[in-house]
């Protein structure tokens, strides 16, 4: 009896933490942290970095994607990254973000 209780206490708690989502971010955010993290990479990379902002850059360059962060806890969780791909003088970098906090976490692609 204190085993099948156990195992209906824990499925409980399995199924609060994948239906309950904190709030993501909007898409305006991520983008606007996106440009925050490209004018002002963390300091290893302050060098091959070159990035002037978004004022010139059209719309269509600029992509967002909502993603599954990788690893079987986030999985089970359902937890999500923001995924922002800039087009720049025929360059595309993708600023991966958690999607809840706005954190970075990665840059992928050419930096300057």
């Amino acid at each position: 009896m204190k085993k099948i209780l156990i195992g209906l206490v824990v499925t409980l708690v399995m199924f609060f933490l994948y239906f309950y989502q904190s709030p993501i971010i909007s898409t305006g955010e991520a983008i606007t942290n996106a440009e925050k993290y490209l004018l002002n990479p963390p300091q290893e990379w302050k060098n091959s970095v070159s990035f002037s902002g978004l004022e010139e850059i059209p719309p269509e360059n600029i992509s967002v994607y909502l993603t599954p962060k990788p690893g079987y806890w986030n999985q089970i969780t359902n937890k999500m990254n923001w995924e922002v791909t800039i087009k720049h003088n025929v360059q595309e970098s993708t600023i991966v973000m958690d999607a809840y906090t706005g954190e970075f976490i990665n840059l992928y692609g050419p930096l300057g």
